[in-house]
């Protein structure tokens, strides 16, 4: 009984060794996997990093002024196309035989760069002078579709030389003109009663001034809300 005791707790300890052996190797198979999948992951990570700055320096390109873009192109053109003679004066000559290649890119880049900008600044230009045409148009058709309320309130700039009006702002008539961006509030201080200072806009000034004969209506009066002094 001892002796079959004592066998199997050999046994048992045999198998303990095989274990620890097994799980060791296993260990270090693992381990080197994990170097392999490791080296493998470090290359990727590493195009995605110098990706990433790149995109950063296009992006930080793009913030500089033309004028800036415009100032490294033409330092760039001149390490390029430059004389070896001025180049070596300046110190410059070996610089620009080591790294001609990265200078001729930032040449192209800061160029293309400048291109882009002055093709955006010309569309954003066209856009706002569209916008421009298009709001003067609706004025202008607004200005020929005048009511008669309307013209009194404007025939007081006229007929007075003066580009400001005092008038009440909770008027429907008043808010009209306004929403129409034939005059507008120039001043935040006025009185409930009275009203608030309103000035003609110059496009309306000077186009009622070239066309007079849209202030002709039903009446020849002109409104103004601003009470006389008793004083």
């Amino acid at each position: 009984m001892a002796g079959g005791r004592c066998e199997r707790v050999t046994n048992v300890g045999q198998a303990s060794l095989f274990a620890k052996r097994f799980s060791l190797r296993a260990c270090r198979g693992e381990d080197h996997s994990e170097s392999r999948r490791s080296s493998s992951v470090h290359p990727i990570i590493g195009c995605l990093c110098m990706t990433a700055e790149l995109v950063k320096t296009l992006l930080e390109a793009l913030k500089l002024a033309p004028r800036y873009l415009v100032s490294l192109g033409i330092v760039a053109a001149f390490l390029l196309f430059g004389g070896e003679e001025y180049l070596s004066k300046l110190g410059v000559d070996n610089f620009a035989r080591n790294y001609r290649s990265w200078i001729g890119l930032v040449l192209v880049v800061s160029f293309v760069l400048f291109g882009v900008d002055r093709f955006i600044a010309v569309i954003a230009w066209h856009r706002e002078r569209k916008a421009v045409a298009e709001a003067s148009e609706l004025r202008r058709k607004r200005l020929n579709a005048l009511t008669e309320g309307e013209k009194q309130i404007l025939r007081f700039y006229i007929a007075k030389q003066t580009k400001t009006n005092v008038l009440r702002i909770d008027d429907g008539v008043v808010q009209g003109l306004v929403a129409a961006r034939i005059i507008y509030q120039s001043a935040l201080i006025g009185d409930i009663v009275e009203g608030f200072a309103l000035n003609i806009t110059d496009f309306a000034w000077e186009y009622l001034l070239a066309h007079p004969h849209l202030l002709n209506g039903t009446t020849d009066i002109y409104r103004t809300d601003k009470r006389d002094s008793l004083y």
